[in-house]
């Protein structure tokens, strides 16, 4: 097999994958292959550039793909090969979701979709972000843990929002939180409650509008409703 040679999207995506460990196909197609990366103009097909795209780097053991089943069909989620350590430096493709979780994880990416179009229809932008796991492989490095131990809760998502105000620039941290109808109204309010401690703002989503109709009424806030 041929070398393949990494371009700068490569090692982006590649990097994407290991900060936030597994992502649906259509995600990352929207993120990096909506523009050509040498003129910025817009490509009329991102899926199936970065299908195209992936399909390479799979060959060549970079990324691998698993499928995820939904309600609303099947979907591709892409996740980081052996090879890929070779590029980052370090065992990011042994960070997997548990499969249990997958599914939740993976509308998590689609919320926080949803949330940067919406910051850029309105100016703002969205700086950086990290997932639940993230969150908590971090608060675990800064402190030694004994067994018994309990951390607060954790959102979904951690995102830094970056507004323009007036002359100057302002940057907030909210949370993301995707809620199915599993979740019970004392969950909902305990989440709301905890959050509001740490977050300037929580972001709302749920699986479908009777949810979103309970959490906004349990929590006096908007919530949206993930396609």
């Amino acid at each position: 097999m041929s070398t393949l040679v990494l371009t700068e999207r490569d090692a982006r995506l590649l990097a994407f994958l290991a900060a936030h460990r597994e992502c649906p196909l259509d995600v990352l197609a929207e993120r990096f292959f909506a523009t050509n990366p040498y003129t910025g103009a817009a490509n009329r097909n991102p899926g199936k550039l970065c299908a195209r795209r992936l399909a390479l780097l799979r060959r060549h053991a970079f990324v691998d793909t698993l499928p995820l089943r939904e309600l609303a069909g099947a979907r591709k989620l892409v996740v980081l090969a052996g090879r890929a350590d070779q590029v980052l430096g370090e065992g990011a493709s042994r960070r997997r979701v548990p499969a249990s979780t997958r599914t939740h994880h993976a509308r998590t990416l689609d919320a926080i979709r949803l949330l940067e179009r919406d910051l850029a229809r309105r100016g703002a932008r969205l700086v950086d972000f990290r997932v639940e796991a993230e969150l908590r492989r971090a608060a675990m490095r800064r402190r030694r843990t004994r067994r018994g131990d309990a951390f607060n809760a954790f959102p979904d998502a951690e995102c830094t929002v970056r507004h323009p105000e007036a002359s100057r620039t302002a940057l907030r941290r909210v949370a993301v939180e995707y809620v199915t109808a599993k979740y019970s109204d004392d969950d909902i309010r305990a989440k709301h409650e905890g959050f509001s401690v740490v977050y300037a703002e929580t972001l709302w989503f749920a699986d479908n509008a009777r949810t979103a109709r309970r959490v906004a009424r349990l929590v006096g806030a908007p919530c949206a409703v993930l396609s």
